[in-house]
């Protein structure tokens, strides 16, 4: 992992909330260097899916908005970050639903959770 990763390092009880590697690592029942990979696998995923994201929604494609925040909700929840996972979730939720004004505010929280999870792993988003 290129950032500074917090497994075992103290966490607020809300960051925890937000991202708890350890219950996720511990669930795959893998040591954390192996979760380390399979992390930047992951975050990278991540990325690539939130630019698509958001180009799709300035491209008014709705369809393509709820596949990708559907691939980044299943990606977050492997990797302990819940508060993504739940953002994701509303983003997928809205669009579907073909809600603009839903679609708006759940990017909005969608931008922040994935902002704070960057500043807990100390890597650039």
């Amino acid at each position: 992992m290129k950032g500074v990763y917090p497994c075992g390092a103290a966490m607020a009880p809300e960051d925890r909330q937000a991202f708890d590697p350890d219950a996720a690592r511990e669930r795959m029942g893998v040591g954390r260097k192996e979760f380390a990979r399979f992390f930047d696998y992951i975050w990278n995923e991540v990325r690539e899916r939130r630019s698509r994201l958001d180009e799709a929604w300035r491209a008014g494609d709705w369809k393509a908005v709820a596949l990708h925040a559907h691939t980044v909700k299943s990606s977050a929840a492997a990797i302990g970050a819940e508060g993504l996972r739940r953002t994701a979730e509303a983003v997928e939720r809205a669009a579907t639903a073909g809600d603009a004004a839903a679609l708006e505010e759940a990017l909005r929280t969608f931008h922040a959770a994935r902002d704070l999870l960057a500043r807990l792993v100390g890597m650039a988003f």
